[in-house]
């Protein structure tokens, strides 16, 4: 017997187990994917030169794969959401969702709702209560009515029979600090903050006539107090700024909003006196306003309203006044707004002017007009309950609130002065503990 052959045996096997290691380690565990368990043996065949005679044997098995039977289908109803993308019709969406229901995309057209209300725009959310099976059972949506106003459009299957309404959303309204320290720049900060583009552009317009937003610069703060409202616990739109602080270089700058009335308000500074000039003329000499912007509490549905722009009480075949120089953008007639004028004052503010009887004689798109001049006259065309001016102000495209970015300046009344100097002390509290926190505090609901 070779003795040095056998002292290196144990040697040989141990090299050669490790270079097939891998390999093996690779089939075994792929077969079992194909129902087949494949085992190594190695046995050491007969006779004196063992290391020549070992062989490997391979056994295989082949095994039964686990049935998958498909259940039933599980028609318990649940929600699910989707967003309007652009060209989206509600058609489009709920196949999207994988509704399937005839019944319901029949009555769907055929409802009572206004075919304006059935138009969503691009990034508004659908929210469906569906089934795996793709039974319909309720669709809901926000979207505006012909007057500016935010309503809760709502199909929904009662006792087997389907209905439709479109109504003012039963709301709650919350106070939401923001504190926001800029890196870039303002707006930038803001954003990451989570403050809502709405109150950008509000608080751009805000210190307007002070100095631009974009003016800001590294290590500046923002501090803001403003309004949201919420539908289901979550947030849907937002209000007012109610205070907001600006620490540009080292020196503070504050704004406190101020409540002429439940239609209209405006923004001061610490001391009481006005942050904006506005514009020189108003739209309707001499008219109150009805109806005002934002959320508004209805006296007999008990509910909030949201409504777009303001409205004023004025006789038809009142003169409608430029309130300041503009450039025409468009006079034409509208479903809903009726024979509608718009105007850009500069590159960000436009407005609009909605339900006249008439347009002024001539009145035309791209025409420069003047401060004072006569666009049109009040009326109650499109769908209104009366004559009278609805006006919307937009800035960077988004609805702002006309009475605190562009009407004339109003002063503060002696006893005015005491009411603002009351509430206006709280949010600078509010102000002053937004400032010694640190920022990813602040921004706390």
């Amino acid at each position: 017997m070779d003795y040095h052959k056998l002292r290196a045996l144990p040697q040989k096997l141990t090299r050669f187990f490790i270079s097939h290691k891998l390999a093996w380690m690779g089939a075994a565990a792929a077969l079992p994917l194909f129902g087949i368990v494949t085992t190594v043996a190695v046995a050491a065949g007969p006779g004196n030169n063992t290391e020549q005679s070992i062989t490997v044997e391979q056994v295989s098995e082949r095994l039964s794969l686990p049935e998958f039977k498909r259940t039933s289908i599980d028609k318990t109803p649940y929600w699910r959401e989707a967003q309007m993308q652009r060209g989206d019709t509600l058609s489009h969406v709920l196949s999207r969702l994988g509704i399937q229901d005839g019944e319901a995309r029949k009555f769907l057209y055929s409802s009572p709702l206004s075919k304006d209300l059935l138009k969503l725009k691009a990034g508004a959310t659908l929210s469906v209560q569906t089934n795996d099976n793709g039974d319909l059972y309720t669709l809901r949506f926000l979207n505006d009515d012909e007057n500016g106003e935010q309503v809760l459009v709502l199909l929904e299957q009662i006792n087997g029979v389907w209905q439709a309404s479109a109504d003012p959303l039963p709301t709650e309204t919350i106070q939401t600090i923001r504190s926001a320290s800029v890196r870039t720049s303002a707006t930038g900060a803001l954003a990451q903050a989570g403050v809502p583009v709405e109150v950008r552009a509000q608080l751009a317009d805000i210190f307007a006539d002070q100095f631009d937003l974009d003016a800001l610069r590294r290590d500046d703060k923002i501090n803001l107090v403003y309004q949201t409202l919420l539908f289901n616990g979550m947030p849907i739109s937002t209000g007012n700024i109610e205070a907001v602080e600006i620490i540009k270089g080292g020196v503070s700058h504050q704004a406190f909003y101020f409540a002429f009335d439940n239609e209209s308000g405006a923004y001061f500074d610490a001391q009481g006196l006005p942050l904006k000039k506005g514009f020189s003329v108003q739209a309707v000499k001499n008219a109150r306003i009805s109806s005002g912007y934002g959320f508004r509490f209805h006296p007999i549905l008990k509910r909030m309203r949201m409504h777009k722009g303001i409205d004023y009480a004025a006789g038809s075949g009142t003169p409608i006044y430029a309130p300041s120089d503009a450039s025409v953008l468009s006079v034409e007639r509208q479903s809903g707004y009726g024979n509608v004028v718009k105007l850009a004052h500069s590159q960000k503010i436009t407005t609009l002017y909605a339900h006249m009887s008439r347009f002024a004689q001539g009145l035309r798109a791209g025409q420069q007009i003047k401060a004072g001049d006569v666009i049109g006259y009040v009326g109650s065309t499109g769908r209104s309950t009366g004559p009278h001016l609805h006006m919307e102000v937009m800035i960077a495209g988004q609805t702002v609130n006309p009475s605190t970015t562009t009407l004339p300046a109003r002063g503060l009344s002696a006893a005015q002065r005491q009411t603002f100097k009351r509430d206006s002390s709280q949010l600078a509290a509010n102000l002053k503990l937004l400032r010694s926190l640190p920022v990813n505090v602040a921004q706390l609901d």
